[in-house]
């Protein structure tokens, strides 16, 4: 029975990969790694590219999450892979951070419906907690909760003392004034442990520096 495994790479830093994702590079059939863009280049493929031998199989597909024709495109890559998996191939699919948190890996096994083939998830260290390891401000402490959130949702912070917000981009602004106006501490941190690494603490440094690879890690005590 052929095997479709999902792969979690980490936020992009290729030391960071765990030994089980590396194995599973080698021992694929097929690697595919996830664009947000037509064409454009993919940070999955970017992550694990140090560990792919040359001779490998490497699909890079366009996932425009977010937009009008994603499920379009979802349906395209999953019968992509169908047809790949009835020639017996085993297909990898590679996504950054881990592959049940906001990750496109979740729209592609929604199709995954009947036994017919095999279906693994490798975790992968998430973008928050790497994120974290870059600051001198931990996620939780005792027996408090922590909140993931993405930034559309920054109006559902009620009680909480931890917070991680996710999808920050082109929201920053409010966001801040949200945690600032809650009296939250944060920090966003961009590209953790990729070249333009950004570790900002001043709201005006956050609103002149947007990138789409960033979150907000905040507390109040």
């Amino acid at each position: 029975m052929a095997k479709f495994i999902g792969v979690g790479v980490g936020p992009g830093d290729s030391e960071l990969l765990t030994a089980k994702a590396i194995r599973i590079i080698n021992e694929s059939d097929v690697l595919i790694c996830p664009s947000s863009q037509e064409g454009g280049e993919s940070i999955a493929y970017e992550t694990i590219k140090p560990y792919v031998k040359q001779e490998k199989d490497v699909r890079i597909i366009h996932f425009p999450m977010g937009k009008s024709n994603t499920n379009e495109k979802v349906k395209l890559a999953y019968n992509l892979i169908e047809g790949l998996l009835n020639e017996g191939k085993d297909v990898a699919f590679f996504t950054l951070g881990d592959p049940y948190i906001y990750s496109t890996y979740t729209h592609i096994l929604k199709h995954f419906e009947s036994e017919k083939y095999e279906v693994q998830t490798i975790p992968g260290i998430t973008s928050f907690c790497a994120s974290a390891s870059l600051t001198d401000m931990p996620l939780c402490l005792g027996d408090e909760p922590l909140l993931i959130l993405p930034g559309r949702s920054i109006d559902k912070i009620k009680d909480e003392k931890y917070v991680v917000v996710m999808k920050v981009y082109k929201l920053e602004e409010k966001i801040i004034n949200v945690l600032e106006e809650k009296g939250f501490n944060y920090i966003l941190v961009s590209r953790a442990g990729r070249d333009g690494q950004k570790i900002l603490h001043k709201k005006e440094d956050i609103l002149n520096h947007r990138d789409y690879m960033s979150l907000i890690i905040a507390n109040r005590e």
